[in-house]
């Protein structure tokens, strides 16, 4: 799925013990979407299984990503339970439990399968029963080698799609029923055929689904001669279905169903034992190949990560240095999900030195690429005689030109001069620095904030000048140190930042400080990468 350009949806598929009806929702695409039991959530969820604030769902690059907020029940993906605090990535048709609430992604781009809508309800003439325990006794050797076939077949499949096919031939062959379908509900009003042993979409019946659901396997018998109520039904020529739910642990995620029509007869008696056997066989697939599919999705990103901050520590300086009377410390810690903070300092002549810091949208070796070429774009320009202003802008026209729309660089970039004992600053969208005095407190620098790079073909930047005091710091860092959040879900921010770096004006223990405060806060696994950086001047 290109989430970058696909609008996620949810849509629910559980029902609530009260009856009350929970209506679908479309996640934004700039701001994080809290599913819980609280009124304060974008989802809120009246089932005693979901916490008050139970998980969160953010879209970072052209990635969505779902963490489970230290739920009591716990949170799912395809029935794989998710670690807390691991923002965890979510794709077009997985199924998303929150405790016992379940509900589908879905984007605004085409599934598996062929959409069919479903039948009118049924009238008077037609009934859906449970299936008596007595019935499902007898299976004939026919169908007992089928299914022995079927289950070694089940497992070398990869797919839903190609296990579903495979079910349903084998209920064809066991049962001589030509019509059996495995379908999953989309909508109200529609529902995808996984697998199909006819060339036409059939037509479903929701009153047999409906009553699948609630009672597990079921049958529907016609009477035509009772009347032309169930006047669909008739139209269609079927004498008599089943219904048999694929359930996921105790949940329907599909329905197999077959049906006879017209001088076919009824189903054979013993079709019904055969089919709750396949469902459950069709389940425990569905089970195999989302826990494959979750494990390969997590070895790819893991796989993507590891190359990105590999990518990122060759080109990073030491993490402590000096160039000329300018002296620097740094520390970048990797978060859970993105590898794409930058920085960099590097002396221009004997008076004035460079550095910057920033934050590349996205994830994976696309960020790792992103980054390089920002950092060495910058440092060419910088080092080839160009203005600070100038240089953001010539970066920014190439970046725009050479990246897609969802790529960008928030930055904050500056030049120091011990002769002049001024730092000049170019915000491109960053606005994370904090000036430490050596008396005062310390206080966020007011940078006029230019366009991220890469998002606008042509941008201009302002340049703010700085005055440097004996034995002052300039702080910069990413994003991490601010939105990094608490078990209860309040930011660290930046008066978090502000009151770690008051009181304590050693500029050798500023960077640690505030990185230890960042974790104290985060009480667990960061959220995101973490990069503090301080400059100073050592003589004046």
């Amino acid at each position: 799925m290109d989430s970058g350009a696909a609008i996620l949806s949810l849509r629910p598929i559980s029902s609530l013990d009260s009856g009350e009806a929970v209506r679908s929702v479309s996640l934004p695409v700039d701001a994080p979407f809290l599913v819980g039991r609280s009124a304060e959530a974008d989802w809120p969820m009246p089932d005693p299984s979901v916490s008050r604030r139970h998980a969160s769902i953010v879209r970072k690059g052209d990635t969505w990503l779902l963490t489970d907020l230290n739920s009591r029940h716990g949170t799912s993906i395809n029935d794989q339970r998710i670690d807390p605090a691991t923002p965890t990535p979510i794709q077009d048709g997985d199924v998303l439990t929150f405790g016992s609430w379940r509900c589908r992604c879905t984007a605004n781009s085409a599934r598996p399968g062929v959409t069919t809508p479903f039948a009118p309800p049924l009238g008077e003439p037609a009934s859906v029963s449970a299936i008596p325990a007595q019935q499902l006794g007898g299976v004939a050797q026919r169908g007992l080698d089928v299914l022995m076939a079927l289950t070694a077949k089940l497992d070398e499949l990869k797919s839903r799609e190609s296990v579903a096919q495979a079910a349903a031939e084998a209920v064809r062959e066991a049962t001589s029923c030509r019509r059996v379908v495995v379908v999953e509900p989309e909508t109200d009003a529609e529902l995808t055929v996984v697998a199909s042993t006819s060339a036409q979409p059939p037509k479903v019946s929701r009153t047999l689904i409906e009553q699948a659901t609630r009672q597990g396997l079921v049958q529907l018998t016609v009477n035509p001669g009772q009347g032309d109520q169930a006047q669909s039904i008739v139209e269609l020529g079927i004498r008599s279905a089943i219904c048999a739910p694929v359930l996921v642990d105790g949940t329907p995620t599909a329905f197999l169903m077959i049906d006879t029509r017209d001088a076919e007869g009824v189903v054979p008696p013993d079709a019904a034992s055969f089919c709750q056997s396949v469902a459950r066989l069709l389940a425990l697939a569905f089970q195999r190949i989302s826990a494959t599919v979750m494990a390969d999705r997590h070895r790819q990103l893991q796989a993507d990560l590891n190359a990105a901050r590999r990518a990122q520590e060759l080109l990073s300086p030491p993490t402590r240095g000096r160039h000329g009377a300018v002296s620097y410390q740094f520390e970048s810690i990797p978060g859970r999900v993105v590898a794409g903070d930058l920085f960099d300092v590097f002396p221009l002549d004997k008076s004035r030195t460079a550095f910057f810091l920033g934050d590349v949208s996205g994830k994976g070796v696309g960020a790792a690429m992103l980054m390089a070429a920002c950092q060495s774009q910058l440092r060419t320009h910088l080092l080839s005689g160009a203005a600070l202003a100038d240089a953001m802008a010539a970066v920014n026209t190439d970046l725009h030109q050479r990246s897609e729309a969802s790529k960008f660089v928030t930055l904050i970039a500056g030049v120091v001069d011990s002769g002049m004992r001024v730092i000049q600053l170019a915000d491109a969208g960053h606005g994370l620095s904090v000036y430490v005095p050596t008396a005062d407190a310390p206080k966020r620098v007011e940078t006029e904030p230019g366009f991220p790079l890469g998002v606008v073909e042509t941008a201009d930047y302002a340049v703010h000048e700085l005055s440097l005091q004996a034995g002052s710091s300039l702080v910069l860092f990413s994003d991490g140190a601010v939105e990094q959040t608490n078990p209860e879900g309040d930011q660290h921010g930046v008066d978090g930042v502000l009151t770690c770096l008051a009181g304590d004006h050693r500029r050798q223990s500023i960077v640690q400080r505030l990185i230890d405060s960042v974790r104290t806060h985060a009480a667990g696994p960061l959220a995101d990468d973490l990069t503090v950086a301080a400059v100073w001047i050592d003589k004046l």
